[in-house]
């Protein structure tokens, strides 16, 4: 059914809020499920299990209760400011190489055992800010320390990891260390006030020690009296480092330094570059989690070993074995026909101390690998990522046995090609079909109220641990429509067409994973912030409505602001993720106990699989992800661009810069100004976008406004460009022309401008 008239039931309800009786009669039963939530014995399971099982009504917008206010504990600030000192705390991880060398492209990445006593806290004591002559710097260590070497004042002639000043640190005690920097090598002189203090620690580790023992650290930029790290840019032939401008900090002090490491696929995976010590060993642990598979516990990257806690929590139903199979490289995922043609190919030996798996590819070069064991099973299995779709794969396996011996098997070739395997109990391969990277999300829709599919559920899962899955989609065609340009120019837009293996829900909306940075920004808006954005009834006449989304807190019941996912609806960083565990892989949590289950199969009793520990350590790594800087802000076309952005009315919705409430515990986030791109409100995008599922109050048409940054370097992290809910504009261009409804404006305003403004204002997009 057609969703139109729901403005008119909006607008009559907006009317009907202007009643005083009926605003106290909304904060009177917004404090009675408060306080009914409260004298509960399990709030979280009873809630949650309410939303899994509970159908939703399209109704009006409630009062909603704020995240954090006052009250909020809060983790220590990061710059303190003392009479004697300006004191800046923050983290940093062990690094592989230098920042600058891009012939290494080992600076980004996270090497093997990252979340193993790899993490290190760093305090700089800045008594120069007080008229003092020196500057402290102390790290504290989880691990001893043979001597790390600390540099300062970059210099970069002979070589670009050198640096002014080389000295190792003077051991305090086995975790603790500190130099001391009384003058600027650099300039020849007395450190000053504004001087610009590049440093670099390495961490070499003593062993004993599992793995590599010897690291560095990231280049940090400290400008001397003015406390906390800012993010830099490289100037002249040395990359000698500068602040960048504010401008350019997209994620405020959480921004990412520009990268000269010529590693663009790794840039959405940084830790924010003012990381609180507090959360150095979350962020990490919160990572392999985020790169773990649920059912068999391995880890994504080589070289890491099986996390044993979080096997066999998969399923029974379920889309993703993991987080990061969605999110490729924290990136957007791409629809089936837009992704490279690999597979990824799992190899097993079963009932063996060891074994070890001997590859080629097309008659290449033999690579070899000791396969990841696993205690419990006595299996060993390595998935091999990435191999191209109709190679000619040989392998053979080095197998152990329990008295000493060995053994070797015979070499086997084999095609990689979807659901290709061979072998027997005892060893052989499985060419893994690519996962559903985007969710389809389904419903009956009855009226105003949207209730569960009776035999798929609230989403539809295509793999399953156990038996028949509960069906299938795939994008079985495309349809086209064709434009042109005001010059004349014509262009090509395309709508997925879904085809449905087992039962055909007759509601459905389809949705591609989105990029994972600033989420612990957004989090830290206050509400009151995003609600003087919101214009639901058009007051000021310029065709903009944007609307906040309420949703239902599952863990008391409180009305709150909807800020995730498509259709803003989870309110949390800990609901979006407690949801796509429950949703996506099957794992439930103490937010979500109870699987999504269809009539189709048996569901089983609520539990938590995933403790609140890990949970935390999830939502620490998400919130405090680096956003990366802004680039090109000398490019006069990319500046022409910003302004034609404008002047188009895109930032009616694409709110450009916020800052973050004072309320919000985490201390990277708290009081940052941001340049999101934003408003997170609901806006109707009209008939060329609209679905026909509602959720959570919000219509088919209705959307929330995506972030814009990062948005440039989709193509480097996602391995290819798509756009829009359900992946299906291939350009941004594509993308501003299937705007509609309230941006009909916008859309048609860039329509119609000259091909040389077109290409400037797509020109800005790229440098966000």
């Amino acid at each position: 059914m057609s969703f139109s008239s729901q403005r008119a039931v909006s607008a009559k309800l907006s009317e009907m809020r202007e009643n005083p009786l009926f605003r106290t009669l909304a904060w009177s039963l917004t404090a009675i499920v408060a306080l009914t939530s409260a004298c509960g014995d399990e709030p979280a399971a009873d809630f949650a299990q309410a939303q899994n099982e509970t159908p939703t009504v399209l109704a009006a917008a409630a009062p909603v209760v704020p995240l954090f206010d006052a009250n909020t504990a809060l983790e220590p600030a990061l710059v303190v400011d003392t009479p004697t000192a300006l004191i800046t705390r923050l983290a940093d991880r062990s690094r592989d190489r230098h920042a600058r060398e891009a012939q290494f492209q080992s600076y980004e990445h996270y090497l093997p055992l990252y979340f193993e006593n790899r993490t290190h806290s760093i305090e700089i004591i800045d008594r120069v800010a007080k008229g003092g002559k020196d500057i402290t710097v102390n790290i504290t260590s989880l691990w001893p320390l043979d001597t790390p070497d600390f540099r300062a004042f970059y210099q970069g002639q002979a070589v670009l990891s050198q640096y002014w000043f080389n000295v190792d640190m003077t051991q305090v005690d086995p975790l603790h260390y500190t130099a001391t920097v009384n003058y600027n090598a650099k300039e020849n002189r007395q450190i000053q006030l504004g001087d610009r203090m590049e440093i670099e620690i390495s961490p070499f580790m003593l062993p004993p020690v599992v793995g590599r023992a010897n690291y560095y650290g990231t280049a940090f930029l400290y400008v001397v009296g003015q406390g906390g790290m800012v993010p830099w840019e490289g100037k002249g032939s040395t990359l000698d480092s500068f602040p960048l401008p504010q401008e350019a900090w997209l994620g405020g002090r959480t921004t990412v330094s520009y990268n000269y490491s010529n590693e663009p696929v790794h840039l959405f995976k940084q830790m924010a570059t003012n990381l609180a010590p507090v959360n150095a060993q979350p962020f990490v642990e919160g990572r392999r989690l985020h790169h773990t598979d649920f059912g068999t516990g391995a880890h994504s990257e080589s070289g890491n070993p099986v996390f044993t806690a979080q096997q066999n929590k998969l399923g029974p139903a379920y889309i993703a074995r993991s987080c990061i199979s969605c999110h490729p490289h924290n990136g957007r995922s791409l629809p089936p026909d837009m992704g490279p043609s690999e597979r990824d190919v799992q190899f097993h030996v079963n009932n063996a101390p060891w074994a070890d798996l001997h590859y080629t590819v097309n008659g290449g070069g033999q690579q070899s690998f000791r396969m990841p064991h696993d205690n419990g099973t006595n299996n060993n299995t390595q998935v091999v990522k990435g191999l191209p779709g109709g190679a000619a794969v040989q392998y053979h396996f080095t197998i152990g046995n329990a008295s000493g011996g060995l053994s070797t098997t015979t070499p086997v070739q084999f095609t990689v090609s979807d659901g290709n395997s061979s072998g027997s109990s005892s060893y052989g391969y499985t060419v893994l079909s690519p996962p559903l990277l985007y969710t389809v999300k389904v419903g009956q829709v009855s009226g105003t109220t949207v209730t569960a599919h009776p035999q798929l559920g609230w989403i539809l899962q295509p793999q399953s641990t156990s038996g028949s899955a509960e069906g299938a989609v795939r994008i079985s065609s495309w349809t086209a429509t064709s434009g042109t340009f005001g010059d004349g120019t014509a262009y090509q837009l395309r709508r997925p067409n879904y085809t449905f293996t087992g039962p055909v829900p007759a509601n459905h909306s389809a949705r591609i994973a989105p990029p994972l940075v600033g989420l612990g920004l957004l989090e830290a808006l206050a509400e009151s912030t995003l609600s003087s954005l919101a214009d639901p009834d058009d007051t000021n006449r310029d065709g903009i409505s944007g609307r906040m989304q309420t949703v239902t807190d599952p863990q008391t019941g409180q009305q709150r602001l909807g800020r995730f996912g498509w259709k803003a609806s989870k309110a949390r960083l800990s609901h979006q993720i407690a949801s796509a565990l429950n949703t996506d892989m099957g794992v439930t949590t103490s937010i979500f106990r109870v699987p999504d289950c269809g009539a189709q199969q048996t569901c089983p009793g609520a539990s938590t699989e995933l403790s609140d520990a890990d949970l935390d350590k999830m939502v620490r790594y998400l919130a405090v992800l680096g956003v990366p800087a802004r680039r090109n802000l000398g490019d006069a076309q990319a500046r022409q661009g910003e302004s034609l952005f404008g002047s188009a009315g895109c930032a009616r919705c694409h709110t450009a810069t916020l800052t973050t409430s004072p309320y919000h515990p985490l201390a990277e986030l708290r009081g940052q100004t941001i340049r999101p791109y934003t408003d997170l409100l609901l806006h109707d995008m009209g008939p060329g976008l609209a679905d026909n599922l509602p959720e959570d109050g919000a219509s088919g048409a209705e959307w929330r406004t995506p972030p814009l940054w990062g948005i440039g370097l989709t193509a480097a992290t996602s391995g290819g460009e798509a756009y829009l809910h359900d992946g299906r504009a291939r350009s941004l261009t594509e993308a501003i022309l299937w705007h509609g409804g309230e941006a009909e404006a916008s859309k048609e305003a860039f329509r119609t401008l000259s091909s040389a403004n077109r290409a400037a204002l797509l020109k800005f997009l790229q440098s966000l």
